[in-house]
């Protein structure tokens, strides 16, 4: 079985040993649930027609052995043939599969056993018809049965043995016809070992690149799941921005495009805030990068939880500006959550001693409402909202201003 196996340190499946073929015990109990689940039909076949076969060969009986067609009949129908009928029935059971070997191998033993009573029931110059009826049993035990080449062996080899007996003990057959038999029996055993070996190496090597073939299989599916996730993770990033933890610029812009297009199809306002942290170059200047960042942050929050709609659409506009969507929105409503913003920034209550709208961090909120039309650009929007954002500031910051309707 060597180079049919995995490759050291790559599967848990060893090489079966050479001799019985076997594998350790947690793997060949597997490989045995496998064997058996594709030979089921196979088996149930075998035993059919063999039985059908067993009991055909009884129009011999009558033609070459009328004197003891009765014997052999008894041997036949009321002997292998019911055997065959609950060897098949238990097929169908639950517990076929723990005992399965044992019952195929007791099986092929009782059709041999009783071929070989047939042979020493009979007259000695009929003998040779029945002893290819031998024959016929090792190619069902050791080629279609599927019983494993230990099992078949051991079996071929019962059956062997107790045709010597009969023959060399009771039967007073030719010497030239005893050494013929015997060299064609003995030789056809021999060569249905060899034949049982190779079905059962084969059918292990084939379990063992069917199994590597699924542990590969899995690890694909492993690495292209890691895949999808650091895509996912990736367009993830560059949807997020880094810093506040909420889209950035570039997904506002594509945001605001699908808005406008479905408040054109719904003929419902679109409103746009434009928020900008007031004196936050000074902040910086004063308290250092790090806390501007976290102050940021911080703010982002605050812009976020306020549009608390689902259709509302809070972004990172860029450096100390956020914009905010909100869909279906006319003034009011606009004016509304930009004055909720103000308030939620000022709640946030972080010093800022160079400001010059308060002793702590504000925002001032430009807010602008438009009915999209085909025609139209979220631009004109956006200028607006623009307009209005310069406007609060211009007044004394820490405020919103909303475009007049």
């Amino acid at each position: 079985m060597m180079g049919i196996g995995p490759a050291p340190g790559e599967s848990s499946y060893p090489e079966p040993r050479p001799l019985t073929l076997s594998f350790g015990p947690p793997v060949e109990r597997e490989f045995m649930d496998d064997y058996l689940g594709k030979s089921l039909g196979q088996i149930r076949l075998t035993i059919v027609v063999t039985a059908i076969f067993y009991s055909l060969f009884g129009i011999l009986d009558a033609a070459v052995a009328p004197a003891a067609a009765r014997t052999l009949w008894l041997i036949r129908f009321a002997g292998f043939l019911p055997a065959s009928a609950v060897v098949f029935l238990l097929t169908y059971s639950g517990a076929f599969r723990r005992v399965w070997q044992g019952v195929l191998a007791l099986w092929s033993l009782l059709g041999g056993l009783g071929i070989v009573a047939i042979i020493g029931a009979v007259r000695s110059e009929v003998q040779n018809s029945y002893y290819a009826g031998l024959i016929l049993v090792f190619i069902v035990l050791y080629t279609w049965s599927r019983v494993r080449f230990v099992w078949a062996t051991l079996t071929g080899w019962v059956i062997v043995l107790v045709y010597e007996i009969v023959t060399l003990g009771f039967l007073r057959s030719p010497a030239q016809a005893i050494w013929t038999n015997n060299f064609f029996f003995i030789g056809a055993n021999i060569l249905g070992m060899l034949a049982c070996y190779s079905i059962e190496r084969y059918a292990r090597a084939d379990f063992l690149k069917e199994r590597l073939l699924r542990e590969e299989q899995q690890k694909v599916r492993l690495v292209n799941r890691e895949l999808s996730e650091k895509n996912e993770e990736l367009r993830g990033l560059a949807e997020v921005d880094d810093l506040t933890k909420i889209p950035n610029r570039r997904m506002f812009e594509q945001e605001l495009k699908r808005a406008w297009r479905r408040t054109v199809r719904t003929s419902r306002p679109i409103s746009l805030l434009l928020c900008d942290v007031d004196n936050f170059k000074a902040y910086n200047g004063a308290y250092g990068q790090q806390a501007g960042d976290e102050c940021l942050a911080r703010i982002a929050r605050a812009v976020a939880g306020s549009a608390r709609r689902p259709g509302d659409y809070a972004t990172r506009y860029g450096g100390a500006e956020f914009a905010v969507i909100l869909q279906d929105t006319g003034l009011e409503g606009a004016q509304h959550v930009a004055e909720r913003i103000c308030v939620a920034v000022r709640t946030l209550a972080i010093p800022h001693a160079g400001s010059a709208a308060a002793k702590q961090v504000t925002i001032s909120v430009g807010a602008a409402s438009i009915q999209p039309t085909h025609e139209g650009e979220p631009d004109a929007l956006i200028r607006k909202a623009d307009e209005c954002l310069y406007q609060a500031k211009g007044e004394g910051r820490d405020r919103a201003v909303v475009a007049k309707a």
